[in-house]
C-alpha cells in the first residue's frame, strides 16, 4: 500500500515539475526598447512613406510531418512596419503618411469637396494639400527557416521518465530606404531573429500486485515564441539599424544636448548667521589671449626702460653735482693759496 502511494507521489511531482500552462493577456508594447530609447533627432520629423512590406517567403506553417495551409509568418507586417515608425524615439523621428488605402481616402477628399460646394457653392472652402514624402521604406520578410536546430534531453528509471526538447526557427526581414527624386536605394539593412521552442514532460508507467494493475501518469507543458512577436521585434530592430545607417551617412543627425552646469551655494558661518555667496555674484577672470599677453609685455618693456632712463638720468645729473661741487671746492683751494694776506 505504501509502495503504492509513494510511487502516485513521486508521479505528482514529476508532473509538478514538468510546469503548469501559464494563461495570459499580453499588451502590445515595443518589443525591442532601443526604438523608444533612440537620440532625438535634429530639426522636424521626417515625412516618410510605406508602400509595402509584406510576406516573401512563401512559406506555410510548420506541422511536424506534415504543413498546414497557414502561412507561416503574418500577412499584416505592413502594419507593424507603420508602428514602428511612430514608436521611433517616443514618437518624435517620423510622420508617416497614408498610402496603402490611398484610393479610399481620395474618395472621401471628393466627397468631402462635393459636399462643401453644395452647401456653400463656388465660395466652398477647399481642402489643404495631402503631404508628400521625400523617401518611401519598402522590403519585406524574405526568410522563414524552421528546425534549423533541435534536440533534447531525457531519463527514464523504474518506469519512471522526465524529458525536454527544444527547437530553433529564424525569420529573416529586409527594409530599404528609397529616395523618391532619384529612386536611388540609399539604405539597406537585413536582420534575423531566432524564435526559440521548448517542452518539457514527465510519465509514470507501472505494473503493480502481480500485473494485475497499471499505473500510467503523463504530464507536459511547451512554449513556443509567438512568430508574429518575433517578427515585430526584428522590424523595430531594423528601424533602429535603419536610423543610424542614416545618421552614418549623414542623411540626419542626432540633436546635440547642451549640458548646463550646475551652480553651487557656499555657505560661510559669521558668528550665528550664515551668508550665501552665490559664483556668479563675482567678477569673472577674464581669458588672456595670446594677443593680450604680447600687449601686456610690451607694455612692461615700455615701462622698464622708462625706470632704466630715469636711473641713468639721474645717476649723470648726481655725477654733474658731484663734479661741480668739486670744481668749486678746487676754485676756492685756489684763490686762497694767491692771497698774500693769508
Amino acid at each position: 500500500m505504501f509502495r503504492i502511494i509513494g510511487t502516485i507521489l513521486l508521479a505528482l511531482l514529476l508532473a509538478s515539475c514538468a510546469g503548469k500552462p501559464d494563461f495570459d493577456i499580453r499588451v502590445a508594447e515595443v518589443a525591442y526598447k532601443d526604438l523608444q530609447k533612440v537620440e532625438q533627432l535634429e530639426g522636424d520629423p521626417i515625412v516618410i512613406a510605406v508602400y509595402d512590406f509584406v510576406d516573401l517567403t512563401g512559406q506555410k506553417k510548420p506541422g511536424g510531418d506534415f504543413a498546414s495551409m497557414s502561412t507561416a509568418v503574418t500577412q499584416g507586417s505592413y502594419q507593424l512596419l507603420i508602428k514602428a515608425l511612430q514608436d521611433a524615439g517616443d514618437g518624435k523621428w517620423f510622420r508617416v503618411v497614408e498610402r496603402a488605402s490611398l484610393p479610399s481616402l481620395l474618395q472621401e477628399r471628393k466627397l468631402i469637396r462635393s459636399t462643401r460646394q453644395q452647401v456653400d457653392g463656388e465660395g466652398a472652402e477647399p481642402l489643404t494639400a495631402l503631404l508628400f514624402a521625400g523617401a518611401y521604406i519598402t522590403g519585406g520578410i524574405v526568410g522563414y527557416d524552421s528546425d534549423i536546430k533541435s534536440g533534447g534531453i531525457g531519463a527514464r528509471i523504474l518506469g519512471i521518465q522526465n524529458h525536454a526538447q527544444y527547437r530553433q526557427d529564424v525569420v529573416t526581414i529586409i527594409l530599404r530606404l528609397v529616395n523618391v527624386q532619384s529612386g536611388e536605394v540609399v539604405i539597406t539593412t537585413t536582420i534575423e531573429k531566432t524564435i526559440f521552442s521548448t517542452s518539457r514532460g514527465a510519465d509514470v508507467f507501472k505494473y503493480f500486485d502481480a500485473d494485475t494493475m497499471l499505473l500510467e501518469i503523463e504530464a507536459g507543458v511547451a512554449r513556443n515564441e509567438p512568430v508574429t512577436f518575433a517578427v515585430r521585434k526584428a522590424i523595430e530592430k531594423g528601424v533602429v539599424e535603419l536610423i543610424k545607417e542614416g545618421v552614418e551617412k549623414k542623411l540626419w543627425a542626432y540633436k546635440k544636448l547642451v549640458i548646463e552646469e550646475e551652480i553651487e551655494i557656499i555657505s560661510k558661518p559669521i558668528i550665528d548667521k550664515p551668508i550665501e555667496l552665490n559664483i556668479h555674484d563675482k567678477k569673472p577672470k577674464e581669458e588672456k589671449t595670446y594677443e593680450m599677453y604680447l600687449e601686456e609685455k610690451k607694455l612692461n618693456e615700455v615701462a622698464d626702460d622708462k625706470l632704466k632712463e630715469e636711473a641713468a638720468e639721474e645717476e649723470w645729473n648726481q655725477i654733474d653735482t658731484d663734479k661741480e661741487e668739486q670744481d668749486e671746492k678746487t676754485d676756492n683751494d685756489s684763490s686762497d693759496s694767491g692771497n698774500p694776506n693769508q
